[in-house]
């Protein structure tokens, strides 16, 4: 130490550790972090409020009606759509029973066919 003094143990400790590149812990408290400030107050709400109010003014009288009449439309072509795949299931449901039972009647026919020929071929008494 400078001057000939004796260090004390503490100080040697300190110096040690900054040589050696230690962190020292502070006995400090790490400072709070900044709190999250509400939103949607009053002045928010009141903003809000009157962009309303400017756009309800400028838009037209008619505007109600027409966003009606584009959901009346949306929900009929919804209908429609529904309608359309209800008839192709129906449709689809109906030719494969018309092929199974097309199968049935043509196997059918083709057992009868071939009895018909065997008890041709059976010698007659």
């Amino acid at each position: 130490m400078p001057g000939g003094v004796l260090a004390t143990s503490g100080e040697v400790g300190k110096a040690s550790e900054e040589a050696c590149g230690v962190l020292t812990v502070s006995n400090k408290i790490a400072p709070a972090a900044p709190k999250r400030r509400a939103r949607g107050g009053k002045a928010s709400r009141a903003r809000r409020l009157e962009n309303f109010r400017q756009h309800k003014a400028a838009a037209p009288a008619a505007a109600p009606a027409i966003k009606w009449e584009q959901l009346a439309h949306g929900l009929l072509r919804q209908q429609r759509a529904t309608l359309r795949d209800g008839a192709r299931a129906a449709w689809m449901r109906m030719r494969a029973t018309r092929a199974k039972i097309g199968a049935a009647v043509r196997s059918a026919w083709r057992c009868r066919s071939l009895l018909a020929r065997h008890l041709e071929s059976l010698p007659t008494a």
